[in-house]
């Protein structure tokens, strides 16, 4: 009988959706473009400032023939978080700036003035896509 309760009261607990899918359903006031060749000077520019060691970890996973989904989230937010961690330093903003207007067609100006918290997310969705994974894989050989 306790059985039975376990197992209906279990039917009843819904799932806790997990992290990646609550992000993709988040509605966003922009579109990124995929990465092409004229963002990657832009891009070694700003991983410089940041120092390159601090991305070697994910890196090293995408040249060993890693797919961005196959190196999980945990190490794509860890590549997001040192860019995230860069606007607060000053190190690196202006560029990071420049290169998601260049993303995504909106004025820096304008991103500044968006909600606040859609820099992260766009930072996010430039590391999470898998569109993006041949750009790193190319950016990791350079490296």
């Amino acid at each position: 009988m306790a059985a039975k309760k376990k197992a209906a009261s279990a039917a009843k607990t819904p799932e806790k959706p997990k992290l990646t899918e609550v992000f993709n359903e988040i509605e966003k006031p922009y579109t990124l473009r995929n990465f092409k060749d004229g963002d990657l000077i832009p891009l070694l520019r700003i991983l410089r400032k940041l120092g390159l060691k601090s991305f070697k970890k994910a890196f090293l996973q995408i040249t060993d023939g890693k797919s961005i989904k196959e190196v999980g989230i945990d190490v794509v937010l860890d590549m997001a978080d040192i860019m995230i961690e860069a606007l607060d330093s000053e190190k690196a903003a202006d560029d990071i700036y420049n290169l998601y207007s260049s993303l995504s067609g909106i004025a820096v100006k304008d991103i500044k003035e968006m909600e606040f918290g859609t820099l992260p997310m766009m930072i996010l969705d430039s590391f999470q896509a898998a569109r993006n994974t041949t750009f790193f894989m190319v950016l990791a050989k350079l490296l």
